[in-house]
């Protein structure tokens, strides 16, 4: 069952490669990050081999989306060959809730960094409305 758990984490994390990478454009686009690295970004959905875009990737992950300072689609990647091809199933089994864990939290790092982004934008909005007339309620 572990290494079962491996290979699905696997299929899963480079089978929606395109649409984790649109998402840390999404976020990078919304800190502001250089064309430069959005362009390097777009071209990652172009590479066929995962670990080379991954490795192409690496430096232009936004900061907000970084795990204990490291790239968590270099951590899952390393972590999920590694299983699949040098791990025992129990070892595969002990990391599945971890790499489970990993995963949920990029996701919640995306949303949130999207929604912080969303909410500033409202507030900076809502103070120059105010600075030219009345406040207008949120409602």
């Amino acid at each position: 069952m572990g290494i079962g758990a491996f290979v699905y984490y696997r299929r899963v994390v480079e089978n929606h490669k395109n649409q984790i990478i649109d998402e840390i454009i999404k976020v990078a686009r919304k800190v502001g990050a250089p064309d430069e690295t959005i362009v390097g970004l777009e071209e990652v959905k172009n590479e066929i081999q995962f670990s080379k875009g991954v490795k192409e990737v690496k430096l232009a992950i936004p900061q907000s989306l970084l795990v204990d300072g490291h790239n968590p689609l270099t951590l899952l990647h390393t972590a999920l060959s590694k299983g699949v091809h040098e791990l025992t199933d129990e070892q595969c089994l002990e990391l599945a809730q971890t790499v489970r864990l990993v995963l949920a939290d990029l996701a919640e790092r995306i949303s949130q960094a999207l929604s912080d982004q969303a909410e500033l934008k409202n507030a900076v909005a809502r103070l120059l409305d105010a600075n030219r007339g009345p406040i207008r309620s949120p409602i």
